[in-house]
């Protein structure tokens, strides 16, 4: 996992629920959490120089630069989201394993005006799927069936009803899990919940095109 916050405890402060998931992430899943991670640069911060060292799959939700600048103006908005998903299928490539795949989840109209198709073809990516986020990960995530098992949801996973029943613009698999699509200022958010609506979330599954 990583987050582009700077520190643990900067992401303890900014979400509530961040100290005891990291613990369970680091003590159950034997997983780390990579801080400072830029999604242009993911190279600069995780080491992928060996093929065994590159990853299967490379994950984004919901990718946003949280400049109100650009509110301003739905051209530059486009424009400088355009160049976020460039920036970050190119360096999502460059730790990927042979035949790996890159995620990334957009909603509303931002697959059209953000011009996905466009930024994953530049990238020499092609989009092998779309799904919605209400699907069962296994179902679409992977390229080949798993040989392995969904986790049992454990009693204190699930997200807050509004986050699993659609409220907030998409119901997401993975809320059973306490996945929530939260502001990048987390609990010191004040704003409206409409400010974070993700209707028609879409998942976007990309593989690099066959030589």
């Amino acid at each position: 996992a990583s987050t582009l916050l700077e520190s643990h405890s900067e992401l303890c402060r900014t979400y509530s629920n961040a100290t005891v998931t990291s613990k369970e992430l680091l003590e159950q899943w034997k997983e780390r959490v990579i801080y400072g991670v830029d999604a242009t640069k993911i190279e600069e911060k995780i080491t992928a120089e060996s093929e065994e060292q590159k990853f299967d799959i490379v994950l984004f939700n919901h990718p946003h630069l949280g400049d109100k600048a650009l509110l301003e103006s739905e051209k530059r908005h486009a424009e400088r989201h355009y160049v976020l998903l460039s920036h970050y299928f190119y360096s999502a490539k460059s730790i990927l394993k042979n035949g790996g795949r890159i995620h990334i989840c957009l909603c509303g109209l931002q697959p059209q005006t953000w011009k996905i198709w466009n930024a994953a073809r530049n990238a020499g990516l092609q989009i092998v799927a779309e799904e919605s986020t209400a699907c069962p990960v296994h179902k679409w995530l992977f390229k080949e069936k798993p040989s392995y098992e969904l986790a049992d949801v454990q009693p204190h996973y699930p997200s807050k009803r509004k986050y699993r029943n659609g409220k907030l613009g998409s119901k997401h698999f993975l809320a059973r899990y306490g996945y929530r699509h939260r502001r990048t200022d987390g609990d010191l958010f004040t704003g409206s919940e409409f400010e974070i609506n993700v209707e028609r979330s879409v998942n976007f599954i990309l593989e690099e095109f066959p030589c």
